[in-house]
């Protein structure tokens, strides 16, 4: 029986080493030695807490089969003006995850031109002039996730329609200020105002009002230009309820992505780690006793042929470890009827729960034409 222990490992060491205050070997965006080279994934390894370099921008072009896309950057001092407005091609990692409108989401839920926040590893020989790129993605999220996450808003302190701006300011959840000054954002007849169940409009803004928004063309046109505003909670719940229904649909279609910890050979046993990023109340399906199936994937997610050979088995144990950057904690034991090739420590499967309809999906999306 192999079992690898790489994945507590990791968590354990990353925990004691931020215990202990101790400054780890690696350069990070909080650390102040900017001479270390940075952080370098390893193969089926989960990267350590506080190990990727942070990175924002617009979505240029995006595959969402292949899980790739291109950044513009936001224009920062760290990059020189002759640099500005390069596109950032991109890869989100097996256990790279997404978020829009404050839930899960996959890529091709994310709109051309959305602005986002990323989470990014260096990859070595990268980028045009081969000396490395930060084109490995760990998480995006768009403004509105961004800031739900941070519990941050924008207080309205006015809105001038001849100008076509709204200026705010940044506020925590207790309502005080968080940046010295306010910010001046554009905005157009064909910015989007939610309010409620309804689409409102920009005559629904008021002083005072706290609101998040999305926002595109970030630094290139100032702040950027609001292309979605909600103005209360219930129109923000409204936008969260929904996407989390677009992921769950999706994953119950598709399958939890997750990779393979250990096999025992003889028994037909299989325990696999799932990556975060899905709505929890999924794992509420994989219920111990019952019924599942899994699909061999590859770094893509993208399975083969799930319609056909999907590998039955029966739920052993559904266990919680600590959760870290790519893993949700949730790890599944489960005895399959058959073990495959892709039944190996480091491979990555997709499951499905026994009372899911896994129908086959189009055929673009699988590696089997």
């Amino acid at each position: 029986m192999l079992r690898p222990l790489f994945l507590l490992s990791t968590i354990v060491t990353g925990a004691l080493s931020l215990a202990c205050g101790a400054e780890p070997a690696y350069r990070t965006d909080a650390g102040a030695n900017d001479k270390l080279p940075w952080f370098q994934l390893k193969p089926g390894e989960f990267p350590p807490e506080g190990s990727a370099h942070e990175i924002a921008g617009e979505l240029i072009g995006l595959d969402h089969i292949n899980r790739t896309g291109i950044l513009r950057q936001d224009r920062t001092d760290a990059i020189s003006r002759s640099h500005w407005d390069e596109p950032l091609p991109f890869t989100m990692l097996s256990f790279g995850s997404l978020r829009f409108h404050g839930a899960p989401a996959e890529l091709r839920d994310i709109p051309v031109g959305t602005h986002l926040h990323g989470q990014f590893y260096f990859e070595e020989k990268a980028g045009k002039d081969g000396k490395g790129a930060f084109t490995k993605a760990l998480r995006l999220e768009d403004d509105f996730s961004y800031f739900q996450r941070q519990q941050r808003a924008w207080r309205v302190e006015s809105i001038d329609m001849e100008k076509s701006t709204l200026t705010a300011t940044s506020v925590d959840a207790a309502g005080k200020a968080t940046e010295a000054k306010p910010t001046t954002f554009l905005v157009s007849p064909s910015t989007q105002v939610w309010k409620g169940h309804a689409i409102g409009s920009l005559a629904d803004l008021k002083k005072g009002q706290s609101v998040l928004v999305n926002l595109t063309v970030c630094t290139l046109k100032g702040p950027g230009r609001c292309t979605d505003i909600w103005i209360d909670p219930e129109s923000r719940d409204v936008a969260g309820a929904h996407q989390v229904e677009v992921h769950r649909l999706f994953e119950r279609e598709h399958g939890l992505p997750c990779w393979v910890d250990e096999v025992d050979n003889q028994q037909s046993i299989v325990t696999v780690t799932l990556f975060a990023g899905f709505d929890p109340k999924l794992k509420e399906d994989f219920e111990v006793g019952g019924p599942m199936s899994s699909a061999v994937a590859e770094d893509n997610l993208r399975t083969y042929d799930q319609g056909s050979d999907r590998m039955r088995g029966d739920v052993l144990e559904v266990q919680s470890v600590p959760a870290g950057p790519g893993s949700s904690g949730v790890r599944i034991k489960f005895k399959t009827v058959t073990l495959i090739e892709g039944h190996r420590p480091k491979h990555i499967l997709r499951l499905f729960a026994g009372k899911w309809k896994a129908d086959d999906i189009p055929k673009e999306e699988r590696l089997y034409q």
